[in-house]
């Protein structure tokens, strides 16, 4: 009786797995940055390279101010770099799918509203605006999660909502915050059962 009630647990356990086994998994094989930002200097760390489907990939973007006096930095949502995306392209329509990057900073606001699922996100129209003092640097982690992928290649790091790029100022005039942020996705296969 023992015997037959361990094969059924088993079983039971094993199938209740196979729909995970089988999951495409990703991982991040290289990223790129391209930035023209005279004063400022960014940065992207790959902190964790696998996109699973119980671990999200994980990077850590860095902003430098590299001048000698301070410079005011323009966000939404999150400051400084707002709220991100991947995009197939490096400047998508309105129109195009962008996967969406969570960052443990959007549970530390009341400006980035995320559904307990993550399938839907607002945001608050309002800008946040902070001095980046000569030779200072913020960091922020973005996650991506493994089964919020559509397709492996080249991805870019975008704004997730029109119109609300990041922006710097020195005096009165700002400046979009132009950078790009290229990464390789190649797909991982689980082992089948």
């Amino acid at each position: 009786m023992k015997r037959r009630t361990f094969l059924t647990a088993s079983t039971l356990s094993i199938a209740g797995l196979s729909g995970c086994v089988g999951d495409t998994e990703y991982r991040i094989s290289n990223t790129a940055t391209e930035t023209s930002l005279d004063p400022l200097s960014l940065s992207v760390r790959l902190a964790v390279a696998d996109a699973t489907i119980e671990q999200p990939a994980a990077l850590t973007l860095t902003l430098e101010n590299t001048a000698d006096d301070p410079i005011r930095i323009r966000s939404y949502g999150v400051w400084p770099f707002g709220v991100l995306a991947l995009a197939l392209s490096p400047t998508p329509g309105e129109d195009t799918w962008k996967t969406t990057l969570f960052s443990p900073s959007y549970e530390t606001t009341d400006r980035v509203e995320v559904d307990r699922g993550g399938s839907s996100m607002s945001l608050d129209g309002e800008p946040i605006t902070r001095p980046l003092d000569p030779g200072e640097s913020v960091s922020r982690r973005y996650e991506l999660r493994g089964d919020d992928l559509p397709s492996t290649g080249t991805h870019y790091i975008v704004e997730k909502f029109d119109g609300r790029a990041s922006r710097y100022s020195r005096d009165d005039d700002w400046e979009t915050l132009e950078y790009q942020i290229r990464l390789s996705i190649e797909e991982k296969r689980r082992l089948p059962m």
